[in-house]
């Protein structure tokens, strides 16, 4: 309040107004420069749902409001004066006047590996796979493995993440979004990309509940860069994203259907090596964990994926024959009960009309 209305100011009271579902309110009674006033500090919950569990849900709905209070017709709303930030430190942060956000992060050199797809691509080329390649497949699964080996108790966040897989902006309907119109796509139709959207939901409501499985999630695990490996074989991935925590089957999907993808690149089918490189991922993974169940969780994950790998802008390159197979795996897979490995090429090759 200082820094805000350049005068003396003092704390004389706090107290607590209550709370709802939403947020919790405090008044604060100050003295500035000899004058007693009284301001509101709202506190947004983050432990009731409604996409408020992380501190950034949270940041985004108080700058959002601060705009819209300040941006209502005159008279009609009360003044925001900022929005405030909690650092670790104890002091608070002004977010108020701020339009524009900004992350710095340490520089990804060539010490820092290649880019997992390269081995993928030269795996396509060769035909066959090395020991190096079975190596690093069984690494990367390891890395899962570890990772999702940390759980959290929290049901509103599992939900949350089953919700934003088909809803949110980044995902599932956000992808379909970003698509040109798909009757202007000779690959696919309206009405397919509806039956994906709605064959979504009905997963959606399949899974939602299983919130035992909440684990650690990396949330965008796929090998475009994210996944890379140094030259000693050791792993770094890069940009976790969207999701601290929520379902494991996310990061399966996002890698495996990689696997899946360079086979369809380089051979318009899934055959060997990539079938075996495949079964190696979920073999390993399924052994060290024992987690059957995720193969009845998968399907809307791989949907997702599938949409984004099928997408005309990001792979315009990809002939429209393989888009078609793309999309009908992903309407085939959603009609089936659960992954099966042994059925990625029937889900491929029974092509679904667009």
């Amino acid at each position: 309040m200082r820094k805000l209305f350049n005068v003396p100011v003092r704390v004389l009271e706090t107290r607590k107004l209550g709370e709802g579902f939403h947020a919790a309110g405090f008044l604060v009674t100050l003295n500035m420069d000899g004058r007693r006033r009284n301001l509101v500090l709202r506190v947004l919950r983050g432990d009731t749902g409604w996409g408020h569990e992380n501190p950034s849900d949270r940041a985004a709905v108080l700058l959002l409001q601060h705009r819209l209070f300040n941006r209502a017709p005159p008279g009609t709303c009360v003044k925001s004066l900022d929005v405030l930030c909690l650092k670790d430190d104890g002091s608070l942060l002004s977010l108020g006047g701020s339009i524009e956000f900004f992350q710095l992060v340490e520089e990804v050199t060539e010490a820092e590996g290649t880019p997992y797809v390269q081995d993928l691509h030269a795996i396509g080329k060769r035909g066959s796979l090395t020991e190096r390649d079975i190596r690093r497949c069984q690494i990367a699964a390891d890395y899962l493995v570890s990772l999702h080996s940390e759980r959290l108790e929290s049901p509103s966040l599992y939900m949350r993440h089953i919700r934003d897989l088909i809803g949110h902006g980044e995902m599932l309907m956000g992808v379909v979004d970003t698509y040109p119109d798909p009757s202007s796509l000779p690959w696919t139709s309206r009405r397919e990309i509806e039956e994906i959207e709605l064959g979504a939901v009905k997963w959606r409501n399949r899974i939602k509940h299983l919130t035992h499985r909440l684990r650690r999630i990396h949330g965008d695990f796929h090998p475009f860069g994210n996944i890379r490996f140094r030259e000693d074989d050791s792993i770094i991935v890069l940009d976790p994203s969207r999701f601290e925590f929520g379902e494991p089957a996310d990061d399966l999907a996002a890698l495996a259907i990689n696997f899946i993808f360079i086979s369809l690149w380089h051979h318009g089918v899934l055959k060997e090596p990539f079938q075996k490189l495949l079964r190696l991922f979920f073999d390993r993974y399924l052994d060290r964990t024992g987690d059957e169940e995720v193969l009845k969780v998968l399907p809307p994950f791989f949907a997702f994926r599938g949409l984004v790998i099928a997408h005309p802008l990001y792979y315009p390159q990809l002939d429209n024959g393989r888009r078609r197979k793309i999309l009908s795996f992903v309407r085939n897979l959603l009609e089936d009960d659960s992954f099966n490995l042994d059925k990625v090429n029937a889900y491929l090759e029974n092509l679904r009309q667009p």
